[in-house]
């Protein structure tokens, strides 16, 4: 699946909003491209709040044509870990089916997004964990961090895990809680690169209003090809 950029991180980092942002950005660009969450949760907070799911948000900014299932194979109906939610709602997901979605998605478009779940090690499709599914597919991988020092210690944390499975990856540090504390910011940036010794692809300051738009303006300067090729970044 050499055609993927996994876009991971902490619960409440950003990473759907990264995920527009890109999505946006390569519009701009004129080379569109795709975008799945395999795996969504919370379907019954959807529909109480009247609130479109990431999936539908994905199919609008990314103008991919493509019925919302394919984007979103699995949208379960509590917001909880991925196998419990599964299990409540009397199904299992299916791996194959996801890498099937996926190669759909990967030949209309020449790059998809997936965004992960929360964490690496919560149980999430067949016995495996998305780590051990990130093994499996080997993609690029964007790396979300937040502010603060909890977002600093589970990023550490899960970075090294990631090296240590052999796959390198890239940090966007992402200030969606609205941290004021520059000497915060830039201690989280040195210790990351430092640490980790991974490269933080650039920080996203914070925004109140048009969020996709400002998302997609931030990272412009931090993504230079027509479609995001982390590689050459």
């Amino acid at each position: 699946m050499n055609t993927l950029t996994c876009v991971c991180g902490t619960a409440g980092s950003g990473k759907t909003q990264v995920i527009l942002g890109m999505l946006q950005l390569a519009r701009k660009r004129g080379t569109p491209i795709g975008a799945c969450k395999p795996v969504d949760v919370g379907d019954i907070d959807y529909q109480s709040q009247d609130q479109a799911s990431d999936a539908e948000c994905f199919q609008e900014t990314g103008g991919m044509t493509e019925h919302v299932s394919l984007i979103n194979p699995y949208l379960l109906n509590e917001s909880l870990p991925p196998q419990l939610a599964a299990e409540r709602d009397g199904i299992a997901i299916d791996l194959k089916l996801l890498e099937t979605r996926i190669n759909e998605l990967g030949s209309l478009y020449p790059r998809i997004l997936v965004e992960g779940p929360p964490g690496l090690l919560t149980p999430f499709v067949e016995s495996r964990n998305w780590l051990e599914t990130l093994q499996m597919w080997h993609p690029q991988l964007i790396w979300v961090c937040g502010i603060g020092a909890e977002d600093l210690e589970l990023s550490l944390l899960s970075l090294h895990l990631l090296q240590q499975s052999g796959l390198s990856v890239k940090i966007l540090i992402n200030n969606s809680k609205g941290c004021r504390d520059r000497e915060l910011i830039q201690y989280q940036w040195l210790t990351l690169e430092e640490k980790a010794e991974a490269s933080v692809l650039g920080f996203i300051p914070y925004f109140k209003n048009d969020l996709v738009g400002q998302m997609c303006s931030a990272l412009e300067g931090m993504i230079e090809e027509p479609w995001p090729n982390l590689e050459t970044s």
